[in-house]
């Protein structure tokens, strides 16, 4: 019998056990096994090597706001690796410890972050140095420690130390005692020290950090091979699985290990408030009356009953309830709109995403006291705004049938989708079926089934035309400081982007979501698993569920997060994506569980290299929703310079290679030489390059935009930001600066946009906004090289919302010989420029290499005004030659260096002779006197202005 009870219960183990492997793998799969042959390495040609910062300077951040019943714990740090110790966590944590020899620590900041800002080893940004720092930082403990008072007249009863954010995992020590343990980089850690805690002394808390198991070994990318797209990482996840190397950033030498968030001394008085969750509900297509629910979990830590009263204000609005918590218990308390009537709201404020209204935020100011004193409170920032989904489904009797999901709808705690089983159908497209339980009469019939099968994204009941990209980290260092990170969504909104991917949830931080919430970009945000039946998947799925449960209380109050999906590019294991599914529906609520990141009521990934032909993009790639596309895009040299070393420049080689110029790129410098003529030099290469940039990225969005809501509902490129210095797939460079890829896109993504349909040449005006469009005028002006129009008209046009009209049916460059400009332009009915595109074009089969042979001329640069949040510039060419690609830089009149980030409203552009733009510049960065820098593709050097 004992026998076979063993024989049975090996059975249900081993079972459990292959249900849980993924497939045998390959080597490319698991990553490297033995370190790379060292004569693949890139090599620098650079002489020396120095520790200073040479990309993305450290930034000295503000210290980090909180409440008063909250000590933020953020100078004072110190790190040493273990191995330097002889000592274990009942000593270190001693006030009596001495760190004189440590290490002055960043925190919140990962190893190799204070490593580097201690100049122990040189700027892995910069060049091949990344190579020099020595891996085994992965395969290392390491320990943080600070001392800190606690003042004596803190008389709460309870103290905690609260860990928001570590890598891999910890052991947690204070005065002598270990207080906790915590693993996973995206969970919480909250730990009573009551008894341990000295009032009006010295403290000393020290954390042991543990690597993850499996770091893997990088493999270096170079021009025959760009590396492994991750390995064993992926094993570890929850971690930055992306910290191993992939083909869009190398191996980062800690793999971010470290306390890479902040530290806090919390305290309560026996009472305290978690996870609180508002949930705004509109009475859809009503947009002036908005329900506010507030829910919180109470939690008494006491040994008595204790009467609680909850207080929820916003703003002028103030509601209370009071409950009797259980001694060492919890209790759910919810604010119903339907008992609190106050909590309706008319004409609220609300949310919206970029290019669709503002972005209006409330904050709930949360408490709960006992006898009259708080004893913990919290303020939650909030949108209202309603999301919906469009849609396309299988039932057990119906196929393909279109409906409208909206999650708050949907009472169930169960995914109203079966992913698992999902049938081809319809344009490749995979379509999810109706989970058990479920009928096609729960929901809505979907009004877009001309889009069948394709995801359609609704904020406040207006279908959103996606325009974004993927984030595959925000720094590779995991810097997430406000300082550094606000520049890039600032760049964001002004690009016209309204969604940013958090690609395998490598950007899962409070300030990213907050930065989101600001500047009204969408999140789609994943999980930590990537490409299915590639890389591998989690060992422990306790952890993961453990960490995935934290993430969604911890940021669902975010009104920019739309999507929850578990991975890129596939399905979730069964086992992991029932109880994803069942996590997000069961804990939010709000928004959707999308199963897959490609294929399911989505169109797959890719391309991610440069296409020389841009119909390419019509015709094969323009359809549905694409979370990623993707193409080459070489920045300034002026950035190159700052990448790597002067020797290091030219010709492309290994370190071009390593910083992502690697295979698949050989189109892009072909077609640059065969356009524009063999560079001579990384000036000449980076110069010729923009046009290339250029006309890549605009031709992306406007295929798209081409079928506006007729088989397009949104595009996601490959990618906007990038992690590091990099040549390849961003719209900006990793210094804030802005070149072709930016710009271009900047203007494919107007909310009112004009173009040229790059198939059939035909003139299209799109409407991507939430108003309509009256009595515009559209022009079509057409330049020979010399500048002379060779032929103009102009049309009305009026276009409602969120439309796309075809407006003159006719190419009118098509017959043109030789190198010649389209521009198009939109004017409001009352005169004011709306959209300019400019299309340099040749006839088929010709180059562009005449522009070679243009006059090198200057411009003038003029302020014309200012206001509260711009400078106006005047940009004149007074020549008789055109000038090509004027692009303009923010310069600091004492220093004469280039200001980074510097947000100019054009770039990029044309002046024709004697023609004059205004072009504005945001002040938001500029805090001293300027002068303006003028490039162009035929622009003199040193074109500056005087000092303004």
């Amino acid at each position: 019998m004992k026998k076979n009870f063993l024989l049975g219960l090996f059975m249900i183990m081993a079972s459990v056990s292959f249900a849980q492997k993924p497939k045998k793998l390959t080597t490319g799969q698991f990553g490297e096994r033995k370190p790379q042959d060292v004569s693949t390495i890139p090599v620098t040609k650079a002489k020396s090597i120095d520790k200073d910062y040479r990309v993305g300077p450290f930034i000295k951040t503000q210290p980090l706001t909180t409440d008063e019943n909250e000590i933020i714990l953020q100078e004072g740090w110190k790190l040493q690796a273990e191995e330097e110790l002889k000592y274990t966590g009942f000593q270190i944590s001693e006030t009596s410890y001495e760190d004189n020899s440590w290490y002055n620590a960043t925190v919140p900041g990962t190893v190799l972050t204070t490593l580097v800002n201690e100049k122990v080893y040189p700027d892995p940004y910069f060049g091949v140095n990344n190579t020099l720092i020595p891996d085994d930082l992965s395969r290392k403990n390491w320990w943080y420690r600070t001392e800190f008072k606690v003042p004596a007249d803190k008389t709460e009863d309870k103290t905690y130390i609260v860990l928001n954010g570590i890598n891999y995992s910890a052991n947690v020590w204070l005065n002598g005692h270990k207080i906790g343990q915590l693993k996973g980089a995206f969970v919480r850690g909250k730990f009573e020290v009551s008894d341990f805690i000295k009032k009006g002394d010295n403290n000393a808390l020290a954390i042991q950090i543990l690597p993850p198991p499996n770091p893997g070994i990088p493999q270096e990318a170079h021009l025959e091979d760009r590396g492994r797209n991750g390995g064993q990482l992926c094993l570890d996840g929850p971690t930055f699985i992306s910290s191993e190397g992939w083909d869009w950033i190398p191996g980062i030498r800690d793999r971010n290990i470290g306390v890479w968030q902040d530290v806090r001394v919390r305290f309560e008085n026996g009472l305290n408030i978690a996870n609180p969750f508002v949930v705004t509900d509109l009475d859809l297509p009503d947009l002036t009356k908005a329900h506010i629910n507030i829910s919180t979990t109470v939690n008494n830590t006491t040994s008595k009953v204790i009467s609680a009263e909850v207080e929820a204000k916003i703003e002028k609005v103030i509601v209370k309830k009071t409950v009797r918590v259980a001694p060492n218990s919890s209790t759910e308390v919810t604010f119903d709109p339907s008992e609190y009537k106050k909590l309706n709201f008319k004409n609220p404020r609300l949310w919206w995403p970029n290019g669709y209204g503002a972005q209006e935020l409330y904050t709930l100011e949360l408490s709960v006291s006992k006898d009259g004193k708080v004893s913990d409170k919290k303020n939650v920032r909030f949108g209202i705004r309603e999301l919906s989904f469009g849609l396309t489904v299988d039932t057990k009797d119906q196929q393909n049938v279109r409906i409208d999901y909206n999650p708050i709808a949907d009472k169930s705690e169960t995914h109203f989708l079966d992913n698992r089983e999902p049938r081809k159908e319809l344009q490749g497209v995979f379509v999810p079926k109706l989970a058990e339980g479920f009928d096609i009469k729960d929901f809505d019939q979907g009004e877009d089934t001309h889009l069948n099968p394709y995801l359609v994204i609704k904020v406040n009941g207006t279908p959103i035309f996606i325009k974004g990209g993927n984030w595959g980290m925000d720094d590779g260092m995991k810097r997430a400081e406000r300082e550094r990170l606000e520049p890039y969504l600032q760049l964001h909104k002004d690009a016209n982007f309204n969604l940013i991917r958090n690609w395998t949830g490598e950007s899962t931080e409070e300030i990213f979501y907050e930065l989101c919430d600001e500047y009204g970009m969408l999140v789609w945000n994943d999980f930590w698993l990537s490409t299915q039946n590639y890389n591998l998947v989690p060992n422990d799925y306790n952890l993961f569920m453990d960490n995935a449960k934290d993430v969604v209380l911890r940021y669902r109050n975010h009104p920019s997060i739309v999507i929850w999906c578990p991975r890129n590019e596939g399905y979730a294991p069964d086992y992991l994506d029932t109880e994803l599914s069942t996590l997000v529906t069961k804990y939010d609520g709000t928004r959707f569980y999308q199963g897959n990141s490609r294929n399911l009521n989505l169109r797959n990934s890719g391309p991610w290299h440069y296409a020389p032909d841009q119909t390419f993009y019509t015709a094969k790639s323009a359809y549905g929703f694409s979370t990623e596309l993707g193409t080459t895009s070489v920045p300034t040299a002026e950035t190159m310079r700052k990448m790597m070393a002067e020797e290091d420049l030219w010709p492309i080689n290994d370190v071009w290679a390593y910083h992502d110029f690697h295979w698949g790129q050989e189109k892009y410098v072909a077609h640059i030489d065969e356009l524009y003529g063999e560079a001579t030099g990384i000036d000449d290469f980076c110069r010729k390059a923009q046009f290339v940039n250029y006309n890549s990225h605009r031709a992306m969005f406007e295929s798209w935009n081409s079928k506006l809501w007729n088989n397009t509902t949104g595009l996601l490129l490959w990618m906007t930001h990038p992690a590091w210095p990099s040549t390849v797939w961003q719209v900006y460079s990793y210094d804030y600066e802005t070149f072709g890829s930016y710009f271009a896109s900047k203007v494919a993504c107007e909310p009112l946009h004009i173009q040229k349909n790059i198939e059939s040449g035909y003139i299209e005006v799109i409407n991507a906004s939430s108003n309509d469009l009256e009595k515009a005028t559209a022009s079509v002006e057409v330049f020979d090289l010399e500048g002379k129009q060779v032929s103009t008209v102009s049309k009305e046009v009026s276009l409602a919302s969120n439309s796309m009209q075809t407006l003159i049916e006719k190419n009118f460059s098509k017959d043109i010989k030789g190198v010649h400009m389209v521009r198009l332009s939109l004017k409001d009915k009352k005169g004011k420029m709306i959209s300019v595109n400019e299309y340099w074009e040749t006839e088929e089969g010709g180059n562009f290499q005449k522009i070679n042979d243009l006059e090198k001329i200057s411009v003038a640069v003029a302020e014309v005004s200012e206001d509260a949040d711009y400078k106006y510039f005047e940009i004149s060419n007074t020549s008789s030659t055109p000038a090509l690609n004027v692009k303009l830089n923010a310069l600091s009149a004492s220093t004469d260096k280039v200001i980074l980030p510097a947000y100019f409203s054009e770039g990029y552009f044309t002046l024709m002779p004697n023609e004059k733009r205004v072009v504005k510049l945001n002040k938001a960065n500029i805090s001293e006197t300027i002068k303006v820098r003028v490039t162009g593709y035929n622009i003199k050097k040193n074109n500056v202005s005087p000092v303004f």
